[in-house]
C-alpha cells in the first residue's frame, strides 16, 4: 500500500495538510513536506526513513514497497499490518 492509500484508508485526504500524513510523518521524525513528496513519488525516501514510515504505519506501507532496489521487491499476499 502506498502512503497516498494508507492516508486516505485511515480517512485522511493525502494532501499536504491531511491529519494521518502529518501524524505518521511525526512518528517517522520527518517533516510532513517530505512525506507529502515522497506520496507523490517526486522523493524517495533513504533507506533508514523507508523503516521509519514502514514501523509509523505498523506495516501498512511496506519499506520494500517505498525501496525495493535496497529492500527487495514488496512481498506478495502479506497480510496488512505485518512486520516484515
Amino acid at each position: 500500500m502506498n502512503l497516498t492509500n494508507y492516508a486516505t484508508s485511515k480517512g485522511g485526504t493525502g494532501t499536504l495538510k491531511c491529519p494521518v500524513l502529518v501524524s505518521v510523518a511525526q512518528k517517522a521524525n520527518c517533516s510532513v513536506g517530505t512525506l507529502y513528496q515522497i506520496a507523490l513519488g517526486n522523493k524517495q525516501p533513504s533507506p533508514k526513513l523507508a523503516n521509519e514510515i514502514h514501523r509509523a504505519t505498523r506495516g501498512r506501507v511496506n519499506r520494500s514497497e517505498l525501496r525495493p532496489d535496497v529492500f527487495g521487491p514488496a512481498p506478495v499476499n502479506e497480510p496488512a499490518g505485518t512486520e516484515a
